[in-house]
């Protein structure tokens, strides 16, 4: 582990309670200054050391998401200090992982723990109620470094993007995404397992395509037309990439033996959707939207469950049926 790392890797799918050796993270950071600008799906998110001696960074995968200085979505300050300190406020939401959900006022108060790094938090982030706002807070001793430090580390990091795309903004969902030859974006639906990664590198390195992530993709509206983006939460293969794509087609992984298409159309796209990505369960408001936005994605996109044989044919196959042949 690198000097702006916890010393104990920390659980990357914690919050889907799955083991976290698949899609784990790479162990290394960049140092920016005291200020960085993060940029995930046309949202900016601009992060600021409190102390002026302290610098900020970002881990290789968020490296290529940074910009130049702009107007952000939101602002968050950072600096070391005693997270969990005090009471928390009433809790809202405990994912059974390294975070919980606590509502202190008008304020969303995450809290971050590991029984790797000892029995107090190692770090805590209090948002304000639209999340374009807010301060993070992280424990000097569970870090190697005493004058660096990572508040966006994961799961931080893809918490306040949830955040924001809950309001009105759009919707994260587990994904391959791909860009082909014609600049149109193709969405592999699927839970872990069902082939995301075997998909990205079935088409990683051809002519004319982008894989923009091989595990999560958001999604949004654009002048009228859904649209996916790559983020840097990335899988097994490790393909991240700052780039969007008009949204052409949504495919549901299914394993089979032979290539197939099954339409599908309506409220059993829209389930299959909602079953795939990462709605806020512990906001009312934010899981209406929600629901609504890929409902609206289901009835305007084409939806097909893909059966596939994990071999080069899936790839033929799909472009096939863009060609509409």
């Amino acid at each position: 582990m690198t000097a702006a790392h916890v010393r104990h890797p920390v659980n990357r799918a914690a919050k889907r309670q799955k083991p976290p050796a698949k899609g784990a993270r790479e162990a290394r950071s960049r140092t920016h200054g005291s200020t960085l600008h993060l940029r995930i799906a046309g949202i900016t998110v601009a992060v600021t050391a409190r102390d002026p001696d302290v610098v900020v960074r970002v881990d290789d995968a968020s490296e290529k998401f940074l910009v130049a200085p702009s107007g952000p979505d939101a602002a968050i300050t950072a600096g070391w200090g005693d997270p969990g300190a005090g009471d928390p406020g009433n809790p809202v939401f405990d994912s059974g992982g390294v975070w919980k959900l606590y509502r202190d006022g008008a304020r969303h108060r995450f809290v971050f723990s590991s029984q790797a790094l000892g029995p107090l938090p190692y770090e805590e982030a209090t948002l304000a109620d639209d999340f374009a706002s807010g301060e993070a807070t992280l424990r000097r001793s569970c870090f190697q470094a005493a004058q660096s430090l990572m508040p966006l580390q994961y799961p931080l990091d893809e918490l306040l993007l949830q955040g924001l795309l809950a309001r009105g903004r759009g919707a994260e969902i587990h994904a391959c995404g791909i860009t082909d030859a014609s600049g149109r974006g193709l969405l592999f639906v699927g839970q872990s397992g069902a082939g995301k990664t075997t998909i990205a590198r079935l088409w990683e390195g051809m002519r004319g395509i982008t894989v923009l992530s091989d595990d999560r993709i958001i999604l949004r509206r654009v002048g009228g037309r859904f649209t996916m983006y790559g983020t840097p939460w990335h899988g097994e293969a490790a393909l991240a990439v700052p780039a969007a794509a008009p949204l052409a087609g949504v495919f549901f992984l299914e394993h089979g033996a032979a290539n197939a298409l099954l339409p599908m159309r309506g409220a059993a796209a829209a389930t299959r959707l909602f079953a795939s990505g990462f709605p806020p369960f512990h906001d009312r408001d934010g899981l209406d939207f929600t629901l609504a936005f890929l409902g609206d994605l289901a009835a305007e996109v084409p939806c097909h469950e893909l059966h596939f044989a994990p071999n080069a044919k899936v790839v033929d196959f799909v472009q096939s049926w863009e060609a509409g042949v």
